[in-house]
């Protein structure tokens, strides 16, 4: 037996749903296996940096800054500098006082010529009178006038010459120094025993 087509009453000569497009098909909802959950991640945290200092595996680790340069010490140099300065100041006092020694030694060897004169009334004198490096002579009872070259060294070439009268003498006196033409120094006294001083310094 033939089944029947019912066609619709308000729509006589069409069947049913037809001229209606289809449902759309929907699966029917599976269930998960009981007890099997799936892990979840972990959240994103917005406080944790992210760090560039730990490279990927198998990765080469960025290059990092050069050192800074070492500072060069100074105190070697200012040290090196004040030995100079020393080194020069003791060679010039060493300088200076060997300039030093070696004209005193020309001086002390140096030799100058003076004359020593006694003039006055009496016969006869005494004359005390240097003869350089601080000594000295004398000579009792000379005529007058008297003259007499010396040859005077040292340092300092100081010459002195002290003439007196004699007992017998009461007249003037009187003493002379000489450097060639110059007169270094002369000097006049009188009476009976009177001295006559002369002081002076040889060029």
């Amino acid at each position: 037996m033939k089944g029947r087509i019912v066609s619709d009453p308000n729509n006589p000569g069409e069947r049913p749903n037809e001229g209606q497009p289809g449902q759309p098909y929907q699966q029917p909802h599976q269930q998960g296996y009981p007890g099997q959950q799936y892990p979840q991640g972990q959240p994103y945290s917005q406080g944790q940096p992210y760090s560039q200092g730990q490279p990927y595996p198998g990765q080469y680790p960025p290059p990092g800054y050069p050192p800074p340069p070492k500072k060069r010490k100074k105190w070697p140099w200012v040290l090196l500098a004040l030995v100079v300065v020393f080194l020069v100041v003791v060679g010039g006092c060493v300088a200076i006082v060997g300039g030093a020694i070696d004209s005193v030694d020309k001086e002390s060897e140096r030799t100058v010529t003076v004359t020593y004169e006694i003039t006055g009334d009496g016969p006869t004198a005494s004359a005390t009178y240097s003869t350089g490096n601080m000594d000295q002579a004398q000579d009792t009872d000379v005529p007058v006038p008297w003259t007499k070259e010396v040859q005077i060294t040292g340092l300092g070439k100081v010459v002195t010459l002290l003439a007196s009268n004699g007992m017998e003498g009461s007249g003037t006196i009187k003493c002379r120094i000489l450097q060639g033409d110059s007169v270094i120094s002369e000097n006049t006294s009188s009476g009976a025993g009177a001295s006559a001083s002369c002081t002076g310094t040889a060029d």
